[in-house]
């Protein structure tokens, strides 16, 4: 004779699912979390490659903004774009953290963020919207550029440029910890590294935006 499950029984078999997917819920995020952090770094040196192929064609430079005569616009995202040495997709200029809700194919400046020039002069010699040379860098390992980076324009999305050396009141171009509390940052010798509130208020930030979206004072 087939032996019947009770309704007790079922409900504890019920119960025991829901214990081990509550147990299993936390784990599945956190590892979410560092596969799309995984993505970005990549993403990130990615971008950096095209930066420095733009460079070997620029005397050395990077690119933030400036006059540039095949494009039609002024900022480091248009160089390297309408320059060909950036495929322009969603996938290869952006954070999978932080998907733009919309038409993506129609934005020039929701991608990654570069440090607005305030934040660098005084660091190494550079001119009014020009970028910077890499043989100027004197710590290439500890000089970074691009980075993970959020602006609230009335919908919160990744901006092209942040601001570092001034308050959060300033301006909402930001640097954004949206991996684990942590930002992406690329650096000048090519690696890119995770950096908390800690080691980037040592790197001269002054505020930036949490995970959560809360702009902050550090």
């Amino acid at each position: 004779m087939q032996k019947k499950f009770s309704l007790i029984e079922l409900l504890v078999v019920v119960a025991i699912i829901g214990i081990l997917a509550s147990l299993l819920a936390p784990t599945l995020k956190s590892a979410r979390g560092k596969s799309r952090s995984a993505v970005c770094k990549s993403t990130l040196k990615q971008l950096g490659i095209s930066g420095s192929m733009y460079a070997d064609d620029n005397d050395g430079r990077i690119p933030y903004s400036g006059d540039f005569s095949y494009t039609n616009g002024g900022w480091w995202t248009h160089a390297l774009k309408d320059g060909g040495y950036l495929k322009w997709t969603e996938a290869a200029t952006s954070c999978p953290s932080l998907p733009f809700p919309g038409d993506w194919s129609t934005q020039n400046y929701v991608t990654y963020g570069v440090p607005r020039l305030a934040g660098r002069t005084g660091e190494i010699s550079i001119t009014s919207f020009s970028g910077f040379s890499i043989s100027e860098v004197e710590s290439t390992s500890e000089f970074f550029w691009y980075a993970d980076s959020a602006k609230d324009t009335g919908a919160y999305k990744q901006w092209n440029n942040f601001i570092y050396h001034q308050t959060a009141s300033a301006s909402g171009q930001r640097v954004h910890t949206r991996h684990d509390e942590a930002a992406n940052l690329w650096f000048a010798d090519g690696h890119v590294a995770p950096h908390r509130i800690g080691s980037l208020k040592q790197f001269g930030f002054n505020s930036g935006w949490t995970e959560s979206g809360t702009q902050i004072n550090y």
